[in-house]
């Protein structure tokens, strides 16, 4: 009984150990997740405000640039993460988010456009043509 009770001990602190690292995976994931919401919900968000320029009026181009610099928190978020599956879902958000600033460095308004369309693309590749594992659901 003795020599089993250290193995025990032994696999049940692996697990615990296992659990820990599950859970702080998945509290990055929450914290992805809620940037994900928080750049992207309501009109008010970077998204809904580039969009209401690129289908409105427009926008003076200070406003536009930072509109565009909301989106950099994500992308630091999706590239920086631990999860593989999010890592490698990134690159078409954040290769959209960097035609988006060079179009607004050069004061392009159709570049601006093109870039949104980019980004809608990247969205739509990740959310609805498989995404992180194939596993998103809107």
């Amino acid at each position: 009984m003795r020599v089993l009770f250290p193995a025990a001990a032994i696999m049940l602190a692996a697990l615990g150990f296992v659990a820990v690292v599950a859970d702080e995976d998945h509290d990055e994931d929450e914290q992805v997740e809620k940037l994900m919401e928080r750049t992207h919900e309501g009109r008010r968000s970077p998204y809904g405000q580039l969009r209401q320029i690129v289908e409105g009026p427009g926008a003076p181009w200070p406003v536009i640039e930072q509109v565009v610099q909301g989106f950099g928190p994500m992308c630091r978020a999706l590239v920086e993460s631990k999860n593989d599956d999010i890592k490698g879902s990134a690159d078409g958000y954040v290769d959209a988010v960097k035609e988006l600033a060079e179009a607004v460095r050069r004061r392009d308004a159709k570049g601006v456009r093109a870039g949104f369309d980019s980004l809608k693309q990247s969205c739509g590749d990740c959310h609805f043509k498989g995404g992180v594992g194939g596993e998103l659901d809107d």
